[in-house]
């Protein structure tokens, strides 16, 4: 797996993953090179809702599902250590658990590309995000918040969040998970229509108010089924 930094979940999680079969890297090639030769084969058809093997449940991407979550949150706990963190992220973690926070997460850069665009244009709006705020600041007047995005331009430019605000523009590259690790550390989050923010908003610390876009692609299957019943969708 080699798609942004490969498979982490244990580096930045406390998992045991069972180890690597020595035909899997020969199996998905094989499967790669069927793709190429027939792209319009059912076999590996990336748009239906999810595929079943008699040892295997497999979800396409952007199709997982909360219904096969363990209960709690303990099945993925993070293993991050904070005397390791840089002075910036110590500073913004020290923040974060001084002060009720709530953290935006903004998905711009590759869901604008012709590969995504259909798929998720007019989907997280900036009317959501206004919106979102707007219940925010509502509930909780006294909020500081956090923001995490690939666009940190387009989010100072655009969203009324005023002067207590906090852009977090540092965690790149193979350190970006840390972006997660502080928005689950938040009481509350405005997250974007991505696995990421979903994440950050999930674990951690419990959440009091977390909003999500109801839209979350342009799919005929509609949204996911990710969302606990607590979460406020706009």
């Amino acid at each position: 797996m080699t798609e942004h930094y490969g498979l982490e979940i244990d580096r930045w999680f406390d998992v045991d993953l069972p180890p690597e079969k020595w035909w899997t890297l020969p199996m998905v090639g094989l499967f790669y090179i069927y793709k190429q030769m027939v792209p319009t084969s059912k076999w590996l058809d990336l748009n239906q809702h999810e595929w079943r093997h008699r040892d295997a449940k497999v979800f396409f991407p952007f199709k997982f599902s909360k219904c096969y979550f363990p209960d709690g949150k303990d099945w993925l706990r993070w293993k991050v250590n904070e005397e390791e963190l840089s002075d910036k992220n110590m500073e913004v973690l020290q923040a974060i658990r001084g002060n009720n926070t709530c953290f935006v997460h903004v998905r711009r850069a590759d869901y604008l590309t012709d590969k995504y665009k259909a798929i998720f244009e007019g989907c997280c709006t900036l009317d959501y995000y206004k919106n979102a705020i707007t219940y925010m600041q509502d509930k909780h007047p006294d909020l500081k918040y956090f923001c995490f995005s690939d666009d940190l331009i387009w989010m100072r430019e655009n969203l009324p969040l005023g002067d207590n605000v906090t852009y977090v523009d540092w965690n790149t590259g193979k350190d970006s998970p840390l972006d997660m690790y502080l928005m689950s550390q938040c009481e509350n989050g405005i997250i974007a229509n991505s696995s990421f923010s979903y994440w950050g908003a999930f674990l951690g610390r419990k959440k009091e108010t977390v909003i999500y876009p109801q839209r979350w692609w342009n799919s005929k299957v509609g949204s996911p089924k990710i969302f606990p019943d607590n979460w406020i969708g706009i």
